[in-house]
């Protein structure tokens, strides 16, 4: 009785215990490592004796080469600032739209979501040949009625571009979270608004918004975080041009594996780690705080 009852108090630690271990060596150690590494010349030469620079990484960074970073923050937060907000209003209207008694919704949803399923380097490719220059139909459309434009190769068009390009992409998984939250809306609200007479606006404004709160919080958190580290789909895009245009931080620090010391890019890594905390935290306050206001 006593070796089965310490059994079934060492059971659940011996469960944990391997995802637990990996979460050490394939997660914590490579974070503090990183931390380390920020402080240090390293190459990626193992031969090659490493130095201890203190904040010399960072100062360069906020430095030197800080006139490239601004502007690729500054993209980056308006990539995912834009991502996140017209991708959970359009995600909330094609909830709406597919939850309502239409023939063959299913189908729609599953259109809607196809993108979803796709590779990052199959979306890529599609839209890379849509938007192509010289032969693709959105140049033609544009052409036949007078507008010249690189598109993808346009400075002032590409990040939209790829905002326009990430959100078809992603629009389906918010969506599918958004239905969640629809259905589970009790109909007796909606009967009731009716009877008091509540418009389909009225009720929308005052009955569904409200109710969807949790999904709300939910979808922009993943979107946004999402979005402030995202790199994939940009690179197989435009690979952050022209220029820097598209550049996000995510982008330049894997570009900069090739480019840089290991040292400074462990240190990009670490100021792109604080950025996206920072700006989640602020977002999840604000969320929390208004979903507390119900």
């Amino acid at each position: 009785m006593v070796f089965n009852s310490r059994l079934s108090r060492l059971l659940p630690i011996l469960v944990l215990l391997p995802a637990m271990v990996l979460y050490v060596l394939f997660l914590l150690f490579p974070a503090f490592g990183n931390i380390f590494f920020s402080f240090t010349d390293f190459t990626g030469d193992i031969r090659r004796p490493l130095n201890f620079v203190g904040l010399r990484n960072y100062e360069r960074a906020f430095g030197s080469d800080f006139d490239n970073l601004s502007r690729i923050i500054q993209n980056t937060i308006v990539f995912a600032l834009l991502v996140t907000i017209i991708q959970n209003i359009v995600a909330v209207f094609l909830a709406v739209l597919v939850n309502m008694k239409l023939v063959m919704r299913n189908v729609y949803r599953s259109i809607i979501f196809m993108p979803n399923i796709l590779g990052v380097i199959v979306v890529g490719i599609v839209w890379v040949l849509i938007f192509d220059p010289y032969s693709g139909p959105v140049y033609r459309v544009l052409e036949s009625i007078g507008i010249e434009s690189a598109l993808l190769g346009d400075p002032n068009a590409a990040l939209y571009l790829v905002v326009f390009v990430t959100i078809w992409a992603n629009v389906g998984y918010g969506m599918i979270i958004y239905l969640a939250g629809l259905q589970s809306i009790p109909t007796e609200l909606y009967e009731a608004g009716r009877i008091d007479g509540a418009s389909s606006w009225g009720a929308f404004r005052y009955i569904t918004l409200p109710l969807l709160r949790p999904a709300i919080t939910i979808n922009i958190l993943i979107s946004i975080i999402g979005t402030l580290g995202m790199y994939d789909i940009i690179l197989v895009l435009t690979n952050g041009g022209p220029g820097i245009a598209t550049t996000t931080i995510g982008l330049y620090i894997l570009q900069s594996l090739s480019q840089y010391s290991q040292g400074y890019t462990a240190a990009l890594s670490i100021i792109h780690f604080a950025i996206v905390l920072v700006v989640v935290l602020i977002t999840q306050h604000y969320l929390r705080r208004k979903e507390a206001e119900l």
